[in-house]
This record gives C-alpha cells, structure tokens and sequence, in this order.
C-alpha cells in the first residue's frame, strides 16, 4: 500500500498531507503482539518529517524513531527539530534529525554512519524498518535535496533494514524508477553500481562546506542527546505523576484544526498510560486512553481508572480504550 502515510497520527480527524491512517505503525504493532517482536527501530528516511510516527511513538522506550528529513524551517509540516526527543518515559528514543535543504549523499552517509547506526546498535532493536521516502531525489517537485539513486542504495545497504516501507516520492519518472530499483537490489545484496539516473551529474549536485559543517554539528548534538537518554528519563519526573501536554494540530488536506490534551503518567516501569483528550473544529470531541503493551500493572489500573472517569464527565461524543496488554479497543458514548 502506498503511502504507508507517516503524518497520520495515533488520533486522527481527517487528512494531513495526502495521510489518514498510518498502516505502518499497524504493522509494527501486529509484528510486536503476534510475534513477541519487543524492540523495533522505524528509521524513517522521508524528506518530510515523520511527524506522525513521531506522535505515535511519543511515549515507547521500545521503539527507537529516527527522521532524517529536510528541515521543518523550510518544509511542511514544519516539525522535527532537534529537541523533540519523546516523552517523559521514553525521552531520547525520539530522534530528529533534521538536514539542511541542499543536502546530498554526501551528508545523509555521514548522518546513517556518525548517528544512526551507532544509535541502532546501542538499541540494539530485534527488527529494523526504514520508511523509505524518495522525495529527498534530485528531481523531486516538493522538496530541495540533492540525494540520488546510488545514495539510497548505499544507505540501505548500510542500515540493512529488516522491512522497507515505500513512503513519500513525486518525481514519478525521474526518480522513482532507479530509487526503488536501487533500494531492492540493495536489499537483495545484488549489485547496483549500475543504477544511474540518465542526467546524474555528481558535480552539479555536491554539497557546499557550510552544508557539510551543519550537517556534522546536527550529528553531534544528536549524538549528545542519545548518550545522555537514561539521564533525561531520570530527571524528567516523578514516578506516578501525571504530565500534561497542550498540542494544536492542523489537517492541510481537510481544513480541519484539532486541539489535544494529552495527560501521560510518568512511569519508570514501562512506557506509561497516557489519555488525549482531542476536540476538533469539524468532528468529535473524544477522550482517548491508551495502555501500552508493556504496561505494568499501576498502569494498566490507571488507564482503566482514566476510561471510567471519562464515562462520569458528560462531555464527550465518544470515548475510546486501547488495551494494548490484551489487544482490546473499546469504544463508549451516546448511543453505543
């Protein structure tokens, strides 16, 4: 299926850049609940920021997320910046990073081998995915980078991704054609040395020092947020107490403005229960409680104690239960 559709977040009220459901994470998800697959690392390589993945994944120190994508300062949907690096219980196992437009293969190798790879093998995650964006081509019409075929073989050969995803690409001729030729062979262990656009021309596409030298700082203040993980977790609250995150959400595809609340408890157990309470401008207002499936047993309570309250407050359309630890969704309200 494509798009996998990466801007599709964990409550969603209508399309956002061309995404309604993020079939992705449903993926991961099945693989994680029929398979015992704990650990999971989503590398995704999509010139615009995963943003969705990103919401998703907030909250799980089971989950490693990694965006490389052209920075949010110049691109839709104009996230992704260093310092968003998860919540209070998975602070760090967020990573963004995000590239200068003019990037090409040059900076992307040196931000897979410098950061990426060293991050995955620290995780070390039972199963890699790479969500393979190919709108970081040359000749993409949405996008300013320079990467190219060669560069997306070389960095799936070097990432070895476990799954590939095809995700955002729109230079349908230009590039798709060798991108996705490239990134099989490569999986494949096949050589691709002959994969080459018709008007590739290195040169032209070089990067230029000042590109080069930002690329190489980004690298290092990730590096430096990573190795510091289990740090930031300590000291990002209490056990028990319960934190609060104001988001404004905007779907461009639909028109739609959407207000959260997300309550998350501060966890040193697992990855934590958390509610969102979510009203939009065309739409439900809903309450939306999630368990997560490594949830210990405060957890589970609290979560079960946040769905039942909901049910007393007489404001909600609807209320959803996600119960990760016994794949249960519920869902309550008016007529139901």
């Amino acid at each position: 299926m494509r798009p996998p559709v990466h801007h599709a977040m964990r409550v969603t009220h209508g399309g956002m850049g061309f995404c309604h459901i993020y079939m992705e994470s449903i993926m991961v998800e099945y693989l994680r609940s029929e398979y015992g697959v704990r650990k999971i690392a989503v590398v995704d390589t999509v010139c615009h920021h995963g943003d969705g993945t990103n919401n998703i994944y907030w909250h799980d120190p089971d989950v490693l997320f990694i965006s490389l994508h052209q920075d949010g300062r110049t691109l839709f949907p104009g996230s992704g910046f260093m310092g968003e690096l998860g919540g209070p219980n998975a602070m760090g196992t967020c990573l963004n990073i995000p590239l200068p437009p003019g990037t090409s293969k040059e900076g992307y190798m040196y931000m897979i081998e410098n950061t990426v790879m060293p991050a995955i093998e620290a995780f070390k995650p039972d199963m890699v995915v790479n969500s393979a964006g190919q709108d970081n081509h040359y000749t993409d019409p949405l996008t300013n980078m320079n990467f190219c075929a060669q560069g997306y073989a070389d960095l799936t050969s070097v990432l070895k991704p476990d799954i590939a995803v095809l995700e955002g690409g729109y230079a349908i001729e230009g590039a798709l054609p060798y991108v996705n030729l490239g990134i099989i062979l490569a999986m494949a262990g096949i050589d691709y040395s002959g994969v080459v656009e018709p008007d590739y021309n290195p040169e032209r596409l070089r990067q230029s020092r000042i590109i080069t030298d930002r690329i190489k700082k980004t690298s290092d203040t990730i590096n430096s947020y990573f190795e510091k993980r289990h740090e930031m977790r300590e000291k990002s609250g209490r056990h028990g107490e319960i934190q609060t995150r104001d988001r404004e959400i905007f779907y461009d595809t639909d028109n739609i403005f959407e207000r959260q609340i997300e309550k998350v408890r501060v966890c040193r157990d697992c990855g934590g229960c958390f509610e969102i309470d979510s009203k939009a401008t065309r739409g439900y207002h809903i309450l939306a409680v999630h368990i997560p499936l490594n949830a210990c047993s405060e957890c589970i309570e609290a979560g079960y104690a946040m769905f039942e309250k909901a049910q007393t407050a007489n404001r909600y359309a609807r209320i959803y239960l996600q119960d990760r630890t016994q794949d249960l969704y519920t869902v309550k309200g008016p007529g139901l």
